[in-house]
Formats: structure tokens, C-alpha cells, sequence
């Protein structure tokens, strides 16, 4: 079988300078100045107080530090003015707000720390259609991978951590070892549960998207809600996902998905307490001496894990709508932020940042193709498939493999040229950061002419009782919530009733 890559099957990819491109190479080389003095030389107040030399600090230090002071309330301030009158916006990336000066160097090493998942050549077939690379047709989901590698390593380390850049120490990292595991590219339940191979199956037998076809920003949250829910399986302590219907997070919805376990442990106890303490029989309906019975009431339920809330959205008809531009790039700056699925019309795009503005986003470009990662020779096929707690590995881990998750060259491109189809993601780490991520949200909005960019709301929506209620009346208002091939809803036809 020929497993060459056509390259005039790939999407053209924008390595050239695009529209800002130029303040995002920019580079400080000063010898022997202090932060101080480096604002003062380009005509602007430092305005940070005084911090120790990088060379004394270790990245984490560093983040920390900042982290501290970027989780106070969003300073409606979009960018610095210089002497000479020029704007410089800051940079938000995956909840954390970067000076573009100041903190240069810091957010190119954030940033190049980041997943970069690619198309891959060579891989094992994905049977029965004979395909053994994803140039051309993958990048959604290659950009989907990025958004849950994210996901997984805020979950699992946190905010703040930063890969070793020794590849040896990346070997003995328990984290990183798994976390390259689940994302390789085999056919496995629980070895490699995140691989292209097990988006293709989820997408074929749920959502009838055959392998080849490419997959809209919707499509994409609904496969990666389906495979976090297997991994939930076997693997302790994961968070679980909620994709969000019609741009609207319903509290309910998410109170009744984050206390399963919660309500279960509340139905035991409160059976406990019933059988060990006898009820007195009331002598009447209105007898007082006879205490009321406990109510558990869900809002009071803590969270069994951590969620990650997917948001599908279309922002515009045809083209990106312009009034949506500086929220869209505030929302980067929301500490729960994990980045957005999105991209040009037929090349997607997981972007991590923006700048404050509202003219640019950054992004990692899937459209490279890489060769895929091994198996090791002492492979065992049944080891792997009885692994039940899905702790087997055996992925070849080589500097090639290693290196190749990560990239120092993200892309700067124009929101205004973005295709209108995207999907927002959110992680909270509990129930008090869920509650603290509906503030943050409110924040979002500079001034009451801005849209929102999606609702939060108490209930979901009783269709069929406003449905009968519309038959009742001789008018019919029919809608599915359902993804189409393009991840969004279905687009509102006219329908007759007959």
C-alpha cells in the first residue's frame, strides 16, 4: 500500500508574516539592563515594581509570581500608551494576561511549551478504508487533541507547569509519558484512548462522519465529551465534559452531571439515618412534634471531579461578525480558558491567545506532516488489551517523538479573517470555580452595546411542554439540537404543519 502524502491535499499553511506578525518576532537584546531600564529606553513607565533577574528565578517561580497578580479583577485597560502616543495591546493567553514587552521572553517560552499535535503519516490503517495519514482531512481533530492535551495537563498538573526541556527528564515524567501515550496515533481502548484512530470510530458511529471527511468545531466537542466519557472508565480522578447547546450553559444540566456520585453517596446516608432512627407516627396531618423530613437539595451537592465545558458558537453567517472581535479576544484572558477550536473556512486552528485589542489571535497550526510514533519491540498485544486500569504502555518515546509535540513558531492571524464556526473552552477545577467563572463572565462585557458571547441560565428549557402548548394554539415552532456536518446547529428552515 502506498502511504505517501499528496501535499496538494493539504490546506496552504500561513507560515509567512501575517498582519501583526511583527510585533510577535520582536525581539529585546539590551545587554545589562534591568526591567527599568528597558521600559525607560522605549519610552514608556515600568510599571511592575522591582523583580529579581530571570537568571535567579526558575520559569515556575516566574509564573507563579505573575499568577498572583493576574488573578485580581480585569483591569479594563486593554493596552499602554508610550511616549510617543503609540498603543501596545497586551497579549491574553489560556488565562493569563502578558505585558508584550515586559514579559516577551516569558510568554515565548509559555507558549512553546504548549501540545502541538500535527498530521501524521504512516500510522496503522484505519480499516477498512485503507487510511494511514490525515493530511488534508485531520486538522479538526488534530486541533481538538491540542485543546484536551491542555485540558489534561491543567487538570493533572496545573495552570503554571511547564514541561522539563530536557528530554530526559520528560522520559521520567510519570505525566508526560501518559499524556503522549493517550494521544498516539493506534487503535486502542485504553492505551491510546485519545489516538486519531478512536475520533475517527466516535465520529463515524455516532455522529455518521466517515473517516476522510472533515470535521466541523461541534462535531469535535461531541467526540471529545464521548472519549473523555470511556477514559472515565478506567482512569481515577478525570474530569468529565459538558457541551453547551445553543451557545447556553444550563446550571442544571451541569449540577446533574458533576453530583452523580455525590447524589448517590446522599441517597445511602440518608437511608442509614432512616433505618436507624424510628419515625413516631404523627396523630394528625398537622402534628408538629414530628420533625420534617431531611431535603437534600442538589445546589448544596459538591462536585465529584472537575469539568471542562465545551461551547460550540457561530459568530456570523458567512464571515467572522466584527462586533464580536474584543470579546472574543477577552475571553482568553478568563483564567478557566483552555483556548478555542476554529480557523479559516476548511483549515482549522486551536487558538490559545489573542491580543487584547481584538485585531489578532495566536494559534498552533496542525497542517505539518509529521511521521507517526512506534511501538516499542517488546509490545504484547494481550497485556494490553487486559490492561483494565490502563496504566500499559509501550509508545517509543524518541527524541523525534518528543520533539515533535511541540513547536517555537505559533501563528498570528487576523480575527477578522476567522471562519464564523468556533468552539469555546472552559476549565473549572471545582464547584467554587465554576461559581467564580460565571463572574468572571459578567467581566467580559466592556460596555451594554457589547453581544454576549454565550448565556448562562438556571434552567433547561421545557420543549415539550411549549410544544404542546404551540399545537394547542395551531402554531408549531420545530428545532433539533443536534450537530450538523459543520459541528453547529441545523439551520432554521420553514417548516408546514400539516
Amino acid at each position: 500500500m502506498d502511504t505517501s502524502t499528496d501535499l496538494h491535499d493539504i490546506p496552504e499553511s500561513l507560515f509567512g508574516a501575517e498582519d501583526g506578525q511583527e510585533l510577535e518576532e520582536q525581539q529585546f537584546t539590551e545587554q545589562g539592563m534591568g526591567a527599568k531600564e528597558l521600559a525607560a529606553c522605549h519610552g514608556y513607565n515600568y510599571e511592575y515594581g522591582d523583580v529579581p533577574d530571570e537568571d535567579d528565578l526558575d520559569g515556575s517561580t516566574l509564573l507563579n509570581e505573575n499568577s498572583l497578580r493576574r488573578s485580581q479583577p480585569m483591569d479594563p485597560r486593554t493596552a499602554f500608551t508610550t511616549k510617543s502616543g503609540e498603543k501596545i495591546p497586551y497579549i491574553y493567553v489560556v488565562g493569563k494576561t502578558f505585558h508584550p514587552t515586559l514579559e516577551f521572553q516569558l510568554r515565548k517560552d509559555f507558549q512553546a511549551s504548549l501540545y502541538w499535535f500535527t498530521y501524521r503519516s504512516n500510522f496503522p490503517e484505519i480499516r477498512p478504508y485503507g487510511i494511514t495519514s490525515d493530511a488534508g482531512w485531520g486538522c479538526m481533530l488534530r486541533s481538538a487533541q491540542m485543546l484536551l492535551a491542555h485540558t489534561l495537563r491543567v487538570h493533572f498538573k496545573s495552570r503554571n507547569w511547564k514541561p522539563p526541556k530536557s528530554l530526559a527528564k520528560c522520559r521520567n515524567d510519570a505525566f508526560i509519558v501518559r499524556l503522549l501515550t493517550w494521544f498516539a496515533d493506534f487503535s486502542s481502548k485504553n492505551e491510546s484512548v485519545y489516538s486519531l484512530h478512536n475520533m475517527v470510530a466516535a465520529g463515524f458511529a455516532k455522529y455518521e462522519t466517515l473517516p476522510g471527511e472533515w470535521y466541523g468545531p461541534g462535531t469535535a466537542c461531541y467526540v471529545l465529551r464521548d472519549l473523555v466519557t470511556l477514559h472515565n472508565q478506567f482512569q481515577p480522578s478525570l474530569f468529565r465534559v459538558y457541551v453547551a447547546p445553543e451557545g447556553t450553559i444550563y446550571r442544571d444540566k451541569v449540577r446533574s452531571l458533576m453530583t452523580t456520585e455525590s447524589k448517590k453517596r446522599a441517597e445511602e446516608r440518608k437511608k442509614k439515618e432512616q433505618s436507624s432512627v424510628e419515625t413516631p407516627t404523627p396523630l394528625h396531618p398537622l402534628d408538629i412534634s414530628v420533625p420534617a423530613p431531611p431535603v437534600d437539595e442538589d445546589e448544596q451537592l459538591e462536585w465529584d471531579t472537575a469539568l471542562l465545558i465545551l461551547i460550540p458558537l457561530r459568530l456570523g453567517l458567512n464571515n467572522f461578525n466584527e462586533t464580536y472581535r474584543e470579546i472574543f479576544a477577552r475571553s482568553f484572558w478568563l483564567p478557566q480558558s483552555v483556548g478555542v477550536l476554529g480557523g479559516r473556512p476548511r483549515a482549522a486552528r486551536w487558538f490559545f491567545g489573542a491580543y487584547a485589542d481584538g485585531t489578532s489571535v495566536l494559534g498552533l497550526d496542525p497542517h505539518t506532516v509529521q511521521t507517526a510514533p512506534q511501538r516499542t519491540s517488546d509490545y504484547d498485544e494481550v497485556e494490553a488489551a487486559n490492561d483494565k486500569e490502563g496504566t500499559y504502555t509501550a509508545i517509543d518515546l524518541s527524541d523525534d517523538y518528543m520533539q515533535s509535540v511541540h513547536t517555537s513558531y505559533p501563528e498570528v492571524y487576523p480575527i477578522n479573517r476567522m471562519d464564523p464556526s468556533i468552539a469555546l473552552g472552559f476549565y473549572c477545577r471545582d464547584k467554587k470555580e465554576f461559581a467564580e467563572f460565571e463572574l468572571a463572565v459578567k467581566q467580559l462585557k466592556m460596555n451594554s452595546s457589547c453581544p454576549d458571547l454565550f448565556t448562562i441560565v438556571d434552567k433547561t428549557p421545557n420543549y415539550s411542554s411549549a410544544g404542546a402548548e404551540g399545537m394547542m394554539d395551531g402554531d408549531l415552532d420545530l428545532g433539533d439540537d443536534m450537530p450538523d456536518d459543520d459541528g453547529g446547529d441545523f439551520d432554521d428552515d420553514d417548516y408546514v404543519l400539516l
